[in-house]
């Protein structure tokens, strides 16, 4: 596995605009669990961890996730926050 960072906790994570339109790029903390959660609900915990309310009306895209079961992932227009 991969990692962003020398932190391997550490994701990458591009947002865009409802439109499609990148956004920008976060270096997010991956604080959701390794395994035994569903590899969505980590994600979310870690975004809303990180975020704390920022850029709720975005497309959230990870493609290399830190779980047991990494494989790309992406989240609509602030679904993180549900």
């Amino acid at each position: 596995m991969s990692n962003y960072s020398e932190d391997a906790s550490m994701v990458r994570v591009d947002f865009f605009k409802p439109s499609g339109k990148w956004c920008c790029t976060e270096a997010v903390k991956w604080t959701g669990a390794y395994r035994d959660e569903c590899i969505y609900e980590s994600f979310s915990r870690s975004l809303r961890d990180h975020l704390c309310g920022r850029l709720s009306g975005m497309d959230a895209v990870c493609l290399e996730p830190y779980h047991e079961f990494s494989h790309p992932l992406k989240i609509n227009n602030g679904g993180w926050l549900k």
